[in-house]
C-alpha cells in the first residue's frame, strides 16, 4: 500500500514502539505502520488532539503530519503555522 492509498482510506494516531509519547498517523485499519514507515502500535489518542503537549511531553512525527495534514485539520486538530 502507497502513502496516497493510505491518506484516501484515512488516518488514526498510532505510537511509535521506538520511545514512548511519540505519535504517528497509521492507515485506518492497521496499527503497525506509520504513514512515514515507522512500526507503531496501537493508541487511543483521538485524531483531533494530534499536536496536544502535556506535562508526558509528548511528540509527535512530522512527517507523518505533513501526509496526513488534511485529515488532521478535518478533525480539529490545530497544526503549527
Amino acid at each position: 500500500m502507497n502513502k496516497v492509498e493510505s491518506k484516501s482510506e484515512g488516518v488514526h494516531v498510532t505510537e511509535g514502539v521506538s520511545g514512548t509519547w511519540f505519535y504517528h498517523l497509521s492507515a485506518a485499519g492497521t496499527d503497525v505502520h506509520g504513514l512515514c514507515g515507522a512500526q507503531t502500535m496501537h493508541t487511543a489518542i483521538p485524531l483531533a488532539r494530534w499536536g496536544a503537549k502535556g506535562h508526558l511531553n509528548e511528540r509527535y512525527c512530522s512527517q507523518c503530519q505533513g501526509l496526513g495534514e488534511v485529515q488532521l485539520r478535518e478533525a480539529g486538530a490545530i497544526l503549527p503555522a
